[in-house]
Formats: structure tokens, sequence, C-alpha cells
């Protein structure tokens, strides 16, 4: 078995990140779908019939008012009548405006194709991170695997996008819950390891190197190589995410 961890670092994602158990290979494609099996093209119970009109007494428009219910009279009851109809009617909009919203917000976060973060999401929890007093550090690793462009060109899109799975669900099983991953577009990947150094970061990419070697990525019988390119860079306080991810693809190319 495969232990698949994801946290958000923060909390504020949701658990919707939360470790998962996956099995390797024939159960990555699987596990992707299964942990996405919310995303549709409208929220659930996004949109729903309108209310019925409800019967309303003269208690239901006293309360409206603050009133005794002795003094709402019959006119005033048919006066009033359609004012709450309208304001349920909106009453219900507003909560399907909110679920639309939330599940949108959710949608923005949450990559395409494999398990994890998008870039605009990774970096505001690393920015988040970057500016978040005490004494924590931490250290961003960058995956760049090269092999996944050619893989969808020679077998298709399925098989790239498989290949994706394959390193995303082994990067994932190397990690603790505390740490976070995120595309950031391409075959390009981040971690981001709260609380370790250089040291310690260098060996979990070796880790992960070896678990994408061990079992290779297999499509159609074919089992195809793929490549990782690794960069780490020691985060330091106050310094913007941009700026760690630079560093960091600049110690991935070997130019620092």
């Amino acid at each position: 078995m495969l232990d698949c961890a994801l946290s958000t670092g923060s909390g504020a994602m949701g658990d919707e990140y939360r470790t998962e158990r996956v099995q390797r290979s024939q159960m990555i494609n699987e596990f992707a779908l299964e942990h996405d099996n919310a995303r549709r093209h409208l929220p659930p119970h996004a949109y729903q019939a309108p209310a019925r009109p409800q019967h309303r007494s003269a208690a239901d428009i006293a309360s409206v008012l603050g009133l005794p219910a002795e003094l709402v009279t019959a006119e005033l009851l048919e006066a009033l009548v359609p004012v709450l109809v309208e304001l349920d009617r909106l009453r219900l909009l507003s909560e399907q405006a909110e679920r639309r919203f939330a599940w949108l917000e959710r949608q923005s976060d949450r990559h395409s194709v494999v398990p994890c973060l998008t870039r605009r999401a990774f970096m505001r929890e690393l920015e988040s991170f970057l500016l978040a007093g005490g004494d924590a550090h931490g250290t961003l690793a960058l995956v760049q695997v090269a092999g996944i462009e050619a893989v969808r060109q020679i077998y298709g899109l399925a098989a790239g996008d498989g290949a994706l799975r394959h390193v995303c669900a082994n990067i994932l099983g190397a990690l603790r819950a505390s740490d976070l991953v995120g595309c950031l577009g391409g075959s390009d990947f981040a971690v981001l390891l709260p609380g370790t150094d250089l040291a310690q970061a260098g060996a979990k990419l070796g880790e992960i190197t070896a678990r994408l070697a061990d079992p290779p990525y297999t499509w159609l019988g074919q089992r195809i190589p793929l490549t990782p390119g690794t960069g780490l860079y020691q985060l330091r306080r106050g310094e913007g995410a941009e700026q760690a991810l630079a560093a960091a693809d600049r110690r991935r190319r070997g130019l620092e």
C-alpha cells in the first residue's frame, strides 16, 4: 500500500485534501477519480425549485413586525403576505449563491487532473507560511518530471494524465500530513516541507525519486521512464513566495 498524504498546512482549504490510502500503479487513476468525485459542472443542489408559497398566519406577521398577534388585522395580513413570500424567495437565492461561491472557490484551488493544489492555491499557502510569525522554518522543493510531454505526443492525452497521476501519487505517498503539494503547471510540482532543513529535504526527494522508478510508470504494457529533476531552497521568513520559487528553480537548473 502507498500512504498518500496531503495537507493544506493552515487547514483553511478543507478536509478534502487530508490523508487517503491508495495502491500503486493500477489504482492511481482510480484514486484520482475517487478523490474528486464531487467535481461537477454545477455544485450539488446549486439550483432548486423555488419554495412553494406557505400559508401565513397573523402570528407569522406579528413575529416579523414584533407586534402582538391580536393587532394584526386581516387587511394587514393580506398586504404583508406577498412581502414574506418575496423574503423567502430572496433567502433561497442567497443560499444558492453561497453554495455556488463555496463550490467555485474549491474548484479554483484543486488541480483538474491530479489530487493536489493548483499553482494559485499553492502560492497563496506558501505566501501565508512565509509571512507567519514564530520560529518555524521549512524547505521548498521542486520536482520537474521530464518525459510526460513525450508520453502525450506518442500515446495520447490519457497516457499523459496517467503519468501525472503516477508522479503525484508517489510524491504524496512519501510525505507527511503537514506537507503541502501543488502542481505549478505541466509536469512541475512544488512541495512545501515545514520544519525541515536542506539535508532532510534532500533525503525526502531521494525517496520520492526512488518511488517514481520502482515501480515505473506503465501504459498499455509499456514501461515508460520518467526522469525527475529536483531543486531545494531553504525558506526565510518575510521573503515573497515568487522569490522563493525562483530561487528553488535556479537550484533545480544548477545555476546556484
